[in-house]
């Protein structure tokens, strides 16, 4: 089945369409490129302030479920979560509103980022420099629909794996700056002792 008969596959704002050259009353937090990590998460500290014209329509803006995948390499799909929603989606990005229950996006956002589909997107993108994939290439995209429970299996098991990766990392972080400390405190110690 394809992903456009199961979800509303568009592509984000283009900025300049609704941008405000002065600061105004409708901003918003913007999910450009260097937001979108390797493993499939936004850091939220790399997004940028959007100053709006006007209120923006909530199509413009990323909602709970959706999955947006970036037209370029890496071609990375993100799950908008409660903290990633109410952000705009530039037209860097394709945003898949999953509108039939046969279908669970958290099912989908994992195997978007499948080495098997991402080599199949790979294979189908521009040959403009930056190797860029089309919207209408998602929408017509086919894929096996499991059971849902089996869907949401695989689908817990990847969330709970992102997680324990992501724990992973924030304790080597951790660590390195423990090991780092000590070594200077050994230092300043040896260097006393002299």
């Amino acid at each position: 089945m394809k992903i456009g008969a199961l979800a509303d596959v568009r592509s984000g704002l283009v900025l300049s369409r609704k941008q405000s050259k002065e600061p105004t009353d409708y901003r918003y937090s913007l999910i450009n490129l260097r937001c979108i990590q390797p493993e499939g998460i936004i850091d939220l500290n790399e997004s940028d302030i959007y100053e709006a014209k006007e209120p923006l329509k909530e199509e413009y803006l990323s909602q709970r479920g959706d999955i947006v995948v970036r037209l370029t390499a890496p071609y990375t799909a993100v799950l908008i979560d409660d903290t990633t929603s109410g952000m705009v989606i530039s037209s860097n990005f394709v945003v898949i509103r999953i509108e039939d229950k046969q279908l669970l996006p958290e099912y989908l956002f994992w195997l978007l980022n499948t080495q098997k589909v991402k080599r199949k997107i790979y294979e189908n993108t521009t040959s403009n420099m930056l190797g860029a994939v089309k919207a209408k290439f998602l929408t017509d995209f086919e894929l096996t629909v499991l059971p849902v429970e089996d869907q949401y299996k695989i689908a817990q098991l990847n969330l709970l794996a992102k997680k324990e990766r992501q724990l992973l990392k924030e304790l080597a972080t951790e660590k390195e700056k423990l090991y780092s400390c000590l070594l200077d405190q050994a230092y300043k110690r040896a260097k006393r002792g002299k």
